[in-house]
């Protein structure tokens, strides 16, 4: 989409040493694209320390559960890697 936008020289060669781009255009649209993914970036992290995500089951929870997780079980994880090396080899 094109536009027209008045800006001081001054800002155009700072926005086009800032995003490294050579032609006034590129340079505006990448700057502008570099501001609108920081506020989106800004909202998330905002939104997250407002609202913090609910997983369900608290910290102590999870410990207990693997805690409790059978030694077969993550033995079971380390043959798993075991076979697939032996399988690369031959």
């Amino acid at each position: 989409m094109r536009i027209s936008v008045e800006l001081e020289e001054k800002m155009i060669k700072d926005i086009m040493l800032l995003t490294g781009e050579r032609k006034m255009s590129a340079a505006i649209a990448k700057a502008a694209e570099m501001f609108t993914k920081r506020l989106k970036a800004v909202a998330l992290i905002r939104s997250l320390r407002e609202d913090p995500l609910d997983y369900g089951q608290t910290n102590e929870e999870l410990e207990e559960a693997s805690d409790s997780e059978p030694a077969s079980m993550a033995r079971k994880s380390v043959d798993y890697r075991n076979d697939k090396r032996k399988l690369r080899k031959s």
